[in-house]
């Protein structure tokens, strides 16, 4: 029961309308610190407070996403997140030093859903993501927001 709350709780978001950029990246590694007992290194530079609601909303599931799978497939070895104001996107790197995988080989279900669910995430703001990964050296994730995007009517 312990752990379902954990992840209940851990699904939860804070009422980040009434947060900046760099508030929501600090609460999001610092949650994610907090449940898996690891370290991430933060550096910031630049971020607007002026984000819409679904640029936070993405940012946040993201972080939440990309350090979950660092810390499951590459045991939390040298997580970063890297976030910056660029040309009017918000620009955030997920690192981490672990096993890295074949970004080409094919993946699991379970893997596939999370990477996918990111990517869709992200581009459904206009955005772009990345996902770079060598063996033996890490992986890393890079998505491009524009700062004032909302969510894409189908």
């Amino acid at each position: 029961m312990k752990e379902i709350h954990s992840i209940s709780a851990g699904l939860s978001l804070p009422h980040l309308d009434e947060l900046d950029m760099e508030e929501i990246i600090t609460r999001a590694v610092r949650a994610h610190m907090r449940r898996t007992g690891t370290q991430v290194e933060l550096k910031m530079d630049g971020l607007s407070d002026q984000s819409t609601l679904p640029v936070k909303i993405t940012v946040y599931r993201l972080l939440q996403e990309a350090l979950n799978n660092a810390y499951h497939h590459a045991d939390g070895i040298g997580q970063g997140v890297i976030a910056r104001r660029e040309n009017g996107h918000i620009v955030v790197e997920v690192v981490d030093s672990g096993q890295g995988f074949d970004i080409h080989r094919e993946i699991t279900p379970d893997e596939q859903f999370g990477l996918l669910g990111m990517r869709e995430r992200v581009e459904s703001l206009g955005g772009t993501f990345e996902l770079e990964s060598v063996k033996g050296e890490g992986t890393r994730i890079v998505a491009r927001l524009p700062i004032q995007a909302t969510w894409r009517q189908s």
